[in-house]
């Protein structure tokens, strides 16, 4: 027999947990992405888009913003 065969299904439900626990944890260190109707999609002119800012370039240089089109999952981005 494992080790894992002789675990009680209680810590088995625990040990679960705290995998699920961890892993969303883990998801929350990306960019944080927010709704906006600032910008028009070119493809589907839809303007219920996502977007998020990261500094990709220089420190003196402006922030590039993504935007993701949540109606047909467009993505583009400027700065």
């Amino acid at each position: 027999m494992s080790k894992q065969d002789m675990v009680s299904e209680e810590r088995k439900a625990q040990d679960s947990k705290i995998r699920e626990e961890n892993l969303f944890k883990a998801r929350g260190a990306g960019p944080q992405a927010a709704e906006t109707d600032m910008f028009r999609c070119g493809r589907c002119k839809s303007r219920k888009c996502t977007y998020y800012q990261m500094q990709t370039r220089s420190a003196d240089e402006p922030m590039t913003t993504f935007v993701t089109c949540t109606n047909c999952e467009n993505r583009w981005k400027f700065c």
